[in-house]
């Protein structure tokens, strides 16, 4: 079994990691036929092997977790942007208009064990 990978591999990885091209591993795993990485459909698996070999800090496990936590952490490409807090200019919309005075119905105040004034 040829768990050797070829330095052109572990810097496809590396290119991988940092592209944008990207929002599942799955769509990774998917790629590493196209290196020459048939011994694992694991992408983890796989930069781990090269950073082991290769020992580009780009690979080392830390980095890859840090990585996919930001890429699946982002919003969805296809999500529209409009009508979300933040949306086209950057303010925030609320969603009532809100009276200071005003107390819903039926809520309860946190007092934290303090009677409230009236």
């Amino acid at each position: 079994m040829a768990t050797y990978p070829t330095r052109e591999a572990a810097l496809a990885l590396v290119e991988w990691i940092k592209a944008d091209d990207w929002e599942r591993v799955s769509e990774l795993d998917k790629r590493l036929d196209g290196v020459g990485i048939g011994w694992t459909q694991s992408f983890h698996a796989a930069t781990e092997r090269c950073f082991e070999v290769y020992g580009y800090p780009d690979l080392e496990a830390v980095v890859v977790a840090r990585r996919v936590a930001e890429v699946s952490l982002r919003p969805a490409r296809s999500a529209p942007q409009e009508g979300v807090a933040g949306g086209r200019d950057g303010l925030s919309r609320a969603s009532a208009p809100a009276t200071p005075d005003a107390r819903p119905e039926g809520s309860q105040t946190m007092t934290y064990g303090f009677t409230p004034r009236r």
